[in-house]
């Protein structure tokens, strides 16, 4: 039987060495179940599936189901068709059919039964492979549907260059020419007798056939069968890559690929969340979109090619790669050794196994080339071990002087010795056989040794869990990094001409060799992590950084400028699970944990695999075109729809409301390699200097913007990348309420200065009219403040509540009055009157009936005033206290003042409040003997203190020991009221 002989335009990559990714209902589908993918001409991704279609940009699906804008009767979709001039064609369940065009959506009437399929011809006209009802062609101009084959359910359409339409249904292959010449294929033609089930038309016009029975070519007006191992497969997909591969969806086997390495398959074994293939699609980036009954899976080229067990390495936990001098590359793994070369893997075994633990020989930790291309390998539990064709045979382990037989770093010097780094010290085999020990008690700064490495003047570097160390001629220099940089942990180096780096659990730090001056390039100078397992430095000058938070990637200029400037921020790019990397945590402890290969490429070793990466990789992938797009427009929290226009398909300018505040405009680049890495830079022209880096950031806001017309513009890149020419702009004019625009302002200047104008006239009037009524306003109020002076004055000297002169009166009168007595010598005394128990005539009757008493008291001291034949001044002095200021002595002043407590003790004050009855207290005193009229003041008050103490109701004259009876009094009320509280 011939099969299809096939030629690859360049050597393909394996189709298990592809980054593969799975999305599903977790991820934003709608459904599992993938029906059909396409993508159209401006970037999106569009998935097809039971419960509705998606729009896919990298990081985000957007639905359209039923009762969208779409306006399909049914969320199940099973075409999506697009056209080059960015149209596109959906239809599936219940017949229902919708064109997309220029961002709008255009409803088509429906079709009998659910479309199976859908295209347009080149002259618009749609094409439709029904279920159950065959094909039907519908006229774009008359929209008339005609039945062209009936009654057998139709899968596929395609339509060659030659304007024949093909037709895959259960019942065969067909073919129209014309609308009318339909020929029908069989096994006369070289197909089995089975459904068609796809149809592809390669780069070179020739036609595929997928059947429930294999995958067939027509060559000469006969079909012959692609493959012996597709003959038992339902190929119900069919896809040519632009390397011209063909790629075979099938319907329980999974993926199969023809290429010049012949035919390839990827399963569920191979990560493929289910063998039932429904649709295959290569976007314009060249990755493989695979549409699955339980999600959507990826293949494509990342920047990172990762290796593991699947590709033939003994285990996925690699703890050490080598990079050989002849080319070959060495993996040390958990589960053992692996020397690879070129596309090949072989695995090297030890030739004896500890039977109590034969993990032991199989855990790697170390490698190391040494003489003769020799290599070493270090193992977790049993010492060193030399590799002897594809063996390891034992070398050197704790029973031939070994501190350890966990060896984490091997060295070979440029003197022919072998240093051993161990998990208790290091360990010195000379070309002769002599052994030498190194660790804490010889010098080392410590015990567990997990780097070793020579610099270019012989020196013996030494990395350690506390600090490093040099060996250099049987001295030991120690180099505490703790000190400066808080750093302990050495865990690789990297040698160049007079300068050391060394990758610690502080960043990375430089040791220069010539004058032992130390720097480093940590989190203070932005990078994203401390811990650094190991430096490699590839041939493009560029930095490479091992951590467990992923590589990271930095160019020297910027580690020169940390180096020159330890304040100084640097730029890098760190890859992490995703674009290659199966696990974001590369290793290390233990050398070499990453490599330098002689080809350019450097390899790291992770958590999930030996990892590969190349700068023309790199280079390549960040040189692709990235769409770019304009996605939403949201102004104060409402979108506006964004249409396109004209031939460019430019975006139509967009007005917005007047005194719009909130502007927010969402874009995206349309890239899928590494959509979460591509950066982006924005410009509002009108409102921006210049372009604005925006980073990953997928969006834009504005507040307050001036009423105007604004043009946003936006691009992007991929790391590495270049800024593309390619930007995407939209126009948005923001207009003026009719108070902004330029007639109001003329119109209310005029209106303002002619009402200036007339306020001007008015206020003369009004001045005029004004003046006269100012002339009498003023007589009158100089003759109230005449009065108001009056009333303050009186007011400032006398009580409120009584009338009575107050205490500042009664001042000015003792101060006066005592001069005056002490000039022409006559006698003057000074009564204090203190009403006895008022507080409790507050609390008992209340305040308002407290101020009555008061009233009513002082209009009888008023009474009693002329009883007195001396010249008396009352004052209240304030409170229930009023004051006497008597032009008498002390004895004659006293007989008016009893006169005043007999009086008031048998007043009846039942008219103020029932059963009301006062007593008071005086405390009198004169100018005997005294130099100053505060003193008066004093010596009353003592005397009225003693009178209140010594049974109130009754006029105490002041004498000389009534000052020495209060304080005893007070001393013993102090005492009583100690012993009530203890009580």
């Amino acid at each position: 039987m011939p099969f299809y002989n096939h030629a690859s335009k360049k050597d393909p990559l394996p189709i298990d060495s592809y980054f593969t990714q799975t999305w599903d209902t977790r991820d934003g589908l709608p459904h599992n179940g993938i029906n059909a993918l396409t993508q159209t001409s401006d970037g999106y991704l569009w998935i097809a599936t039971w419960e509705g279609f998606t729009r896919f940009n990298g990081r985000e699906f957007k639905l359209f189901t039923r009762g969208s804008k779409a306006g399909l009767p049914d969320s199940a979709i099973k075409s999506l068709t697009a056209t080059q001039n960015g149209e596109l064609l959906v239809s599936g369940a219940r017949g229902g059919i919708s064109i997309r065009k220029n961002r709008e959506w255009q409803p088509q009437y429906s079709a009998s039964t659910m479309v199976n399929h859908a295209i347009f011809d080149n002259k618009k006209n749609i094409w439709l492979a029904l279920e159950g009802k065959g094909l039907v062609y519908r006229d774009v101009t008359t929209k008339h549907d005609d039945t062209i084959i009936g009654n057998l359910r139709a899968f596929k359409l395609l339509i060659d260059a030659e304007n024949t339409l093909w037709v895959a249904t259960n019942n065969g292959l067909y073919s129209v020419k014309n609308k009318t010449l339909v020929s029908h294929f069989n096994e006369h033609f070289g197909l089995p007798d089975a459904p068609v089930l796809s149809l592809l038309l390669t780069s070179n016009n020739q036609l595929i056939v997928g059947t429930e029975r294999g995958a067939f070519i027509l060559d000469n007006g006969y079909f012959t069968p692609l493959h012996q191992e597709l003959s038992h497969e339902a190929v119900t997909s069919l896809l040519e890559d632009k390397n011209n591969d063909i790629w075979f969806g099938t319907q329980k086997h999974g993926v199969f690929r023809l290429s010049d390495h012949g035919i390839e398959k990827l399963d569920d074994n191979k990560g493929l969340p289910n063998n039932r293939i429904s649709s295959l699609y290569q976007d314009k980036e060249d990755s493989i979109w695979v549409g699955t009954s339980s999600g959507l899976f990826r293949l494509r080229e990342a920047p990172f090619i990762t290796l593991t067990s699947k590709q033939g390495l003994s285990g996925d936990y690699i703890r050490s790669v080598l990079a050989h001098s002849d080319g070959s590359l060495w993996v040390g793994s958990s589960q053992g050794l692996n020397k690879l070369r070129g596309k090949k893997v072989v695995s090297i075994s030890p030739t004896e196994i500890n039977s109590k633990d034969d993990t032991s020989v199989k855990s790697i930790l170390s490698l190391a080339q040494g003489q003769n291309n020799q290599v070493l390998v270090g193992t977790y539990n049993s010492g060193v071990y030399k590799v002897v064709g594809n063996t390891m045979q034992p070398f050197f382990n704790k029973e031939q002087g070994l501190p350890s037989n966990e060896v984490r770093s091997i060295l070979f010097d440029s003197n022919k010795n072998i240093w051993i780094g161990t998990a208790t010290g290091l360990v010195k085999i000379t070309n002769e056989g002599l052994i030498s020990q190194f660790n804490k008690q010889t010098g080392l700064p410590d015990n567990f040794i997990m780097a070793l490495t020579e610099d270019s003047h012989g020196r013996i570097w030494i990395g350690t869990g506390i600090g490093v160390a040099s060996y250099q001629d049987g001295i030991i220099q120690t180099y505490r990094l703790n000190d400066e940089f808080n750093a302990e942990y050495a865990f690789g180096f990297n040698v160049e001409d007079n300068v050391i780096w060394l990758a610690t659990d502080r960043g990375l730090i430089q040791i220069d060799l010539l004058t032992n001056d130390i720097k480093s390039v940590s989190r203070k100078n932005g990078l994203p992590i401390d811990k650094l397992f190991q430096v490699v430095i590839d041939h493009n000058d560029t930095f490479w950084l091992s951590s467990n938070r992923g590589i990271i990637k930095v160019t020297r200029e910027e580690i020169n400028k940390a180096v020159a400037n330890q304040d100084e921020i640097i730029n890098y790019e760190i890859f992490a699970q995703g674009v290659g990397l199966l696990s974001s945590q590369a290793n290390g402890g233990s050398t070499p944990a990453a490599t330098l290969h002689n080809d350019g490429s450097v390899w790291f070793a992770t958590a999930k695999g030996v990892s590969q990466v190349t700068h023309q990789r790199l280079q390549r992938m960040s040189e692709r075109h990235l769409p770019v797009l304009i996605e939403q427009l949201i102004v104060d929290n409402q979108e506006y729809p964004l249409k396109l226009k004209g031939e460019n398909k430019a975006l139509s300018h967009v007005k917005l409301l007047a005194g719009a505040s909130r502007v927010t405009i969402h874009y995206a680049g349309l890239g899928f390699l590494m959509s979460e890495n591509i950066q982006y830079q924005t410009q509002l022209v009108g409102f921006d200097t210049g372009w604005i880096n925006k980073n990953n950031q997928t969006y834009t806001e504005f507040t307050n913007l001036a009423p105007g017309e604004y043009t946003f513009k936006m691009r992007a890149k991929y790391p590495n990348g270049k800024w593309q020419n390619q930007e995407a702009m939209l126009t948005f004019i923001i207009p003026f309420h009719f108070w902004q625009t330029l007639l109001f302002k003329v119109f209310i200047i005029a209106s303002a200065l002619s009402l200036l104008y007339l306020f001007y006239r008015y206020r003369i009037v009004v001045i005029q009219q004004s003046e006269e009524k100012l002339k009498r306003l003023v007589a009158k109020q100089t003759l109230d403040f005449k009065k108001q002076a009056t009333l303050f004055s009186y007011q400032a000297v006398h009580d409120q509540l009584t009338g009575l002169p107050n205490r500042r009166a009664f001042d000015e009168w003792c101060v006066s009055d005592f001069k005056e007595a002490q000039g022409h010598s006559t006698p003057l005394s000074l009564a204090i009157i203190d009403i006895d128990h008022f507080k409790i005539v507050n609390d008992t009757y209340s305040h308002i009936v407290g101020d009555q008493v008061i009233k009513a008291f002082a209009t009888i001291l008023l009474e009693l005033l002329p009883s007195c034949s001396q010249q008396v001044k009352l004052a209240r002095w304030g409170g229930e206290e009023f004051t006497l200021l008597i032009c008498a002595n002390k004895e004659q002043a006293m007989h008016f003042c009893e006169l005043i407590r007999t009086t008031i003790e048998n007043n009846d004050f039942s008219s103020i409040a029932q059963d009301l009855k006062l007593t008071i207290s005086i405390g009198l005193t004169d100018n005997s003997n005294l130099v100053e009229y505060n003193q008066m003041i004093t010596l009353a008050d003592h005397a009225l203190y003693y009178s209140k103490h010594n049974g109130r109701n009754q006029v105490r004259v002041y004498q000389s020991n009534d000052h020495e009876n209060n304080q005893k009094i007070t001393q013993r009320i102090t005492k009583v009221t100690r012993n009530k509280k203890r009580e």
